[in-house]
């Protein structure tokens, strides 16, 4: 009875340190790729942002004394707001492919689920 304690207790200790270790992959994994999308996305942020002002600003200005100074300032707000639309649809398919959180150890932990219920009912069986 010992020495069966004894198996199982080291087969669990084994199986909580490898979840350890896929818990950690699975969570650094998810951060890198976090990480370079914020930074590349708010990189390019800032970079639109000052030029598309800069772009405005020059338009407006050029324009300010004539008949087409309201289109452009229209035509500025129709374009942002196609833009704002592109931008949308692009974060939806980027959060749609994303993995999900910790999905490495969820299904190893279904593995390990199944594995422990076959081998239960192999006991069952056994013991009937």
């Amino acid at each position: 009875m010992i020495d069966r304690l004894s198996a199982v207790a080291s087969i669990a200790v084994r199986h909580a340190n490898a979840y350890t270790d896929l818990i950690l992959s699975d969570l650094e994994a998810t951060s890198a790729g976090v990480r370079s999308r914020v930074v590349a996305g708010a990189v390019m942020a800032c970079a639109s942002v000052l030029a598309v002002a800069m772009a405005c600003v020059w338009l407006i200005a050029a324009t300010w004394d004539t008949a087409a100074r309201i289109w452009v300032i229209a035509g500025l707000l129709a374009l942002f707001l196609a833009i704002a639309a592109a931008a949308f649809w692009r974060l939806k398919l980027l959060a749609a492919g994303a993995p999900g959180m910790l999905a490495l150890t969820a299904g190893e932990w279904a593995k390990d689920r199944q594995l422990l219920e076959e081998l239960l009912e192999k006991e069952r069986a056994v013991s009937s």
